[in-house]
């Protein structure tokens, strides 16, 4: 394949891969400001949130125009409820460097299905998918270990 072919190719799959259905489920991209609008847990959540100032500014030292994020959220769910909120808080106060899109994602039809979305293989929501310049540099599942912005620090720093 050509190089300028492959690049348009590799750029149409990051597109469309996210609304590609498994099981019958499909990824609607949505808003920050409809997830906020969701319930006014939701925004609550957000506004209550209050990462540390020095983190955020380690973390925008890494951020860029080849930075992308996508996350995965259930609007239905307890984990995306309590994570999604913070890290919306988060991106809000970085500010501009690199690019962030929503997808919300019906529940599961039934217990044997392993993943709500085959590619990228987002088995749990929320799924935070974390790329640098189209490549996968890590992801954030469900819950933090360490905390949101925690989270998010090691993984941008992850390709040091």
């Amino acid at each position: 394949m050509k190089p300028g072919l492959y690049a348009l190719v590799s750029a149409a799959a990051a597109i469309l891969l996210p609304f590609v259905s498994a099981g019958g489920l499909t990824a609607e991209e949505i808003t920050r400001d409809k997830i906020l609008a969701t319930g006014k847990d939701w925004q609550e959540n957000c506004d209550r949130y209050q990462p540390d100032p020095a983190m955020l500014e380690a973390v925008k030292s890494r951020l860029g125009p080849g930075l992308r994020i996508d996350v995965y959220l259930g609007l239905w769910c307890s984990d995306s409820l309590r994570n999604v909120p913070q890290f919306i808080k988060i991106i809000d106060l970085l500010g501009a460097g690199g690019t962030v899109r929503y997808f919300t994602l019906p529940r599961k039809a039934d217990k044997e299905q392993k993943y709500f979305l085959e590619e990228p293989k987002v088995e749990r929501v929320p799924t935070f998918i974390f790329y640098r310049d189209d490549r996968e540099i890590g992801r954030i599942v469900e819950n933090p270990k360490a905390g949101m912005l925690e989270d998010f620090m090691d993984t941008v720093f992850k390709e040091d």
